[in-house]
């Protein structure tokens, strides 16, 4: 991990993004009752595959396990939101940060049941 160029700051905005997920009063209720440390590093390792960290994502499917929990766009817009947040302000430059919203953003119909609200 520390011979990619992006890990520090990548592993700074996954640490913001997720706390802020967790205590979101939009989509924090999606979070009761899981573990912050190992979404934590989940997020990381996806956002670093995808992002060409010399790594694999090592976390559960993604599609299925979050079709499950029935999250409506609306949610999902807002989880990209709290993401865009944090990339503006971590410094990343804007080519890097860029494809990782794009790869979020594709994900959007796979795992959203899609409905705008709840």
């Amino acid at each position: 991990m520390s011979d990619w160029p992006h890990a520090a700051v990548v592993s700074t905005v996954v640490d913001r993004f997720v706390d802020r997920m967790f205590d979101d009063m939009i989509i924090g209720f999606l979070f009761v009752g899981r573990d912050r440390e190992r979404i934590k590093r989940h997020e990381y390792s996806h956002a670093a595959a995808t992002l060409g960290a010399p790594l694999t994502y090592d976390g559960r499917p993604i599609v299925p396990l979050h079709r499950a929990l029935k999250i409506n766009r609306g949610q999902f817009r807002r989880r990209l939101a709290l993401l865009r947040q944090e990339l503006d302000r971590s410094g990343l430059d804007a080519e890097t940060a860029s494809a990782w919203l794009d790869a979020q953003q594709r994900l959007e119909a796979a795992i959203t049941d899609g409905s705008d609200c709840v």
